[in-house]
């Protein structure tokens, strides 16, 4: 379990571990070397035979902010394509409904804020726990795209609220969460994480085997539906958002006047008055 900078995996007790998303002082926000670590929890967590359930949360004061947007040094050759932004969007796919397949139970234990990619990874996950004060939402559809796996939210609360929440990047509270599917269990921020772990010890009360196949089973269910295609294709039409002019003008703001005054622009005619 030694070896991460980025994220914190360890055993909480018997049958039952633990991913903390690392980077606090980023509100958590996935860099590509977090991802590539948590792609490495999930195969430790995954191959441990002892290992029965795991619980993803954040530390600091935010679950995470999603995908971090700071620009990366890249090789000369590294040239923005169509091509090249497709393989990325497909791979970004590829990890989530890894973690969706992944045999055993995951739970993610969300406080603070809960947006754009950080929807796609507890979209993923196969329970989701949220502090009374979570908020979820994709603010980055107003001007960087779409959402590569729309974050299950078609399926999980139908295509109306799906559209309401991404036509303006608004979040939602935890109530509208629960409300409407993406979470199944909300408490107050003082109680989410001995909430969740009481939780997370009844799954390992079960033996592995049996939940492996009711989460099999279930998972067969979607899979029949086709969302693995829907995923894709969503994917798909975030590289199309991409090349679009108001994606592009913002990305020209971003490297010309910064990230904060980009996103500063971006939200402004969104502001709660």
């Amino acid at each position: 379990m030694a070896g991460y900078e980025t994220i914190i995996y360890d055993q909480v007790e018997d049958k039952i571990f633990r991913l903390t998303l690392n980077r606090p002082e980023k509100l958590n926000a996935m860099s590509q070397g977090l991802l590539g670590e948590l792609d490495r929890a999930l195969d430790e967590f995954e191959a441990d035979p002892a290992a029965s359930v795991l619980i993803i949360r954040g530390a600091g004061r935010a679950f995470c902010s999603g995908y971090d947007l700071q620009p990366t040094q890249q090789a000369p050759s590294a040239r923005f394509t169509v091509t090249r932004d497709r393989l990325a969007m497909q791979k970004l796919v590829d990890r989530w409904q890894r973690l969706w397949a992944l045999p055993k139970p995951v739970i993610a234990q969300v406080h603070g804020y809960c947006l754009a990619g950080a929807t796609e990874l507890v979209g993923h996950c196969d329970i989701v726990f949220a502090s009374e004060e979570a908020l979820f939402g994709h603010p980055a559809g107003r001007a960087v795209g779409i959402l590569p796996t729309l974050s299950m939210w078609p399926i999980l609360m139908g295509p109306r609220k799906a559209k309401e929440y991404l036509f303006t990047g608004d979040s939602m509270s935890a109530q509208e969460a629960l409300d409407w599917h993406l979470v199944n269990r909300i408490f107050p921020k003082e109680q989410l994480e001995a909430e969740t772990l009481a939780y997370a010890r009844r799954v390992a009360a079960v033996s592995l085997d049996m939940l492996t196949l009711h989460k099999a089973s279930v998972n067969r269910w979607l899979d029949i539906l086709g969302f693995r295609a829907l995923e894709q294709s969503a994917a798909d039409f975030d590289v199309i958002a991409h090349q679009t002019e108001a994606v592009k003008n913002w990305a020209r703001m971003s490297r010309e006047q910064g990230l904060k005054a980009a996103l500063t622009e971006r939200d402004r005619p969104f502001a709660r008055k």
